[in-house]
C-alpha cells in the first residue's frame, strides 16, 4: 500500500514523497499504521519495488485480500497516474469503512463514484462475489480490471477463459474484458468473447497503450469482422472434428453414446453443432455439447410439422448446462444464447419461427456422411451464425453512457 497513518494521526502518502533521506529519518522515529485495520504497517523504502508500507502479518487487514506483487504495486500506481493526467478527481487506497473495503483506484465521474479494481491473481469467484455486491449495495459501481499476467494466449486469436475472465466481463457497449500489463504500460482490450469449450475463448484482442488512451476510448465499441471469426473457428472446428473421438471419450463420453445412437461418428456430428453465438460466453458448458443435445435430442425427436416454445428449449437446455456467473448482464443472458441457436436453426431450415417465442419443425436432422458434405455444410453453417454477430454488433444506432448504470446480474 502506498497511504498509512502516522502516529499524529496525518496520512502519508509515498507517491507524493520523493526526500528519501526524511522518509528514512521519519521511520527511524515513529510508527505507522493501516488506515483500514489499523495495525501497524512496515515503511519499506527499497531500489526494486515502490516505496509502500506493507503489514507486519498479512492476514491482519479486512480490507486487503491478497499479498501485493511487484507487478500489481507497479500497475496500481501507473493506472492512479493515467486518471490523474486525465483530470480525473481520483484517489488510490481510497478506504470506504461503510462496507470496510479499499479499492485499488476510486475515481469519480459525472456525479457517480466508481471504483476500480486491479486484479493480478486468482481470486474464487465467492469472493468477487462479495466484494462487488459490497460496493453495489453502497451504490459505488466497480470495474475490474484483470492483470496482464493472467491473459493466458493460445494464438493470436485464441485465449484460455477462467471464472475470472467472466465474472469481469464488461456489458457495454458490447461483451469486452480488460487488461493491464504494468510491463507493457498497455491496456488489451478483449472483444467478441466466442466459447469454443469450457475453458477456451475466441477474442479479438486490441493493444491500447496508456500514453495514447484515454478512459472513453477504453470503453468504444468495436468493428466486428466477421472475416477473422470465420477463419478462425473452421480451423478449429476442423482439428476437433479430426479429433473428436479422444476429446470426447476422455470428457464428454454422453454425448459420444448419443451420436452413436443416431449412427453417426464422431468426426461427422451434425454442422449445426458446435457454431459460434454471440452470447455462447453464457456457458460454462462446452457449446458442442448442450448444442448436440438440443439439435439431436430435443428438436432431433420431434415430428416434422410439430411446434416447441422457447421456454420449454430454455427448461430442456438448462438440465444439460452450467452457467457462468456474469454480475454485467442480465440473469437471462443464457437464455439469449439458447434464442440465438433457435434464430440459427430458422436460418438452416429446420426450424420456422410461427410465433414470438414458438417455432415449427420443418425438416429432419441430417446425418451427413463424407467429408466432402461435412466441410461444404460446415461453411454453410458458419456463416448463418455469422450473421447473428453482424445483426448483433454492426447495426447498433445511437450513443449510451460508456458505463452502464445498471446491475442485473447479481441481484
Amino acid at each position: 500500500m502506498f497511504i498509512a497513518k502516522r502516529e499524529n494521526g496525518e496520512k502519508i502518502h509515498l507517491l507524493y514523497h520523493h526526500d528519501e533521506e526524511l522518509l528514512h529519518r521519519m521511520r527511524k522515529m515513529e510508527s505507522f499504521f493501516c488506515i483500514a485495520c489499523g495495525k501497524e504497517v512496515q515503511m519499506k523504502l527499497g531500489k526494486q519495488k515502490s516505496w509502500h508500507f506493507a503489514h507486519k502479518k498479512m492476514d491482519a487487514c479486512l480490507a486487503f485480500y491478497e499479498a501485493e506483487s511487484m507487478y500489481h504495486m507497479h500497475g496500481k500506481e501507473l493506472l492512479y497516474r493515467w486518471f490523474k493526467r486525465q483530470n480525473f478527481p481520483v484517489y488510490i487506497e481510497h478506504y470506504l469503512p461503510e462496507i470496510q473495503q479499499r479499492p485499488d483506484i476510486f475515481i469519480e465521474r459525472a456525479g457517480r463514484t466508481i471504483a476500480i479494481e486491479y486484479q493480478c491473481a486468482n481470486l474464487s469467484i465467492e469472493q468477487l462475489y462479495k466484494r462487488t455486491y459490497s460496493y453495489w449495495r453502497a451504490g459505488i459501481q466497480v470495474i475490474w480490471i484483470i492483470g496482464g499476467n493472467q491473459l493466458k494466449r493460445q494464438s493470436a486469436y485464441w485465449m484460455k477463459f477462467s471464472s475470472l475472465m467472466a465474472f469481469s466481463l464488461q456489458s457495454y457497449p458490447q461483451p469486452f474484458l480488460i487488461f493491464f500489463c504494468s510491463k507493457q504500460k498497455s491496456f488489451m482490450k478483449c472483444a467478441f468473447l466466442t466459447s469454443f469449450s469450457t475453458s477456451v475463448s475466441f477474442s479479438h484482442i486490441i493493444y491500447l497503450p496508456t500514453e495514447t488512451t484515454t478512459f472513453e476510448m477504453l470503453f468504444s465499441p468495436v468493428s466486428f469482422r466477421k472475416e477473422t471469426l470465420g477463419e478462425e473457428w473452421k480451423k478449429r472446428k476442423s482439428y476437433f472434428r479430426q479429433n473428436a473421438l479422444p476429446i470426447w471419450n476422455y470428457n464428454h463420453k454422453s454425448l459420444l453414446r448419443l451420436l452413436y445412437q443416431c449412427k453417426c461418428t464422431p468426426a461427422n456430428f451434425p454442422s449445426e453443432i458446435g457454431v459460434p453465438l454471440p452470447s455462447s460466453f453464457a456457458f460454462q458448458t462446452n457449446p458442442f455439447i448442450w448444442q448436440a443435445f438440443l439439435y439431436i435430442k430435443c428438436i432431433g425427436e420431434l415430428a416434422v410439422g410439430d411446434c416447441i416454445s422457447l421456454q420449454y428449449v430454455c427448461s430442456y437446455v438448462k438440465m444439460y448446462v452450467k452457467r457462468r456467473m456474469l454480475p454485467y448482464f442480465s440473469r437471462h443472458i443464457w437464455k439469449v444464447a439458447v434464442a440465438e441457436y433457435m434464430t440459427f436453426l430458422c436460418y438452416t431450415g429446420v426450424l420456422q419461427k410461427v410465433g414470438t417465442y414458438k417455432y415449427r419443425k420443418k425438416r429432419e436432422v441430417v446425418m451427413l456422411k463424407t467429408e466432402e458434405e461435412v466441410m461444404k455444410y460446415d461453411e454453410i453453417c458458419l456463416a448463418y451464425a455469422l450473421s447473428l454477430f453482424e445483426a448483433k454488433y454492426n447495426m447498433r444506432e445511437g450513443k449510451g453512457d460508456i458505463i452502464k448504470t445498471d446491475r442485473e446480474g447479481i441481484t
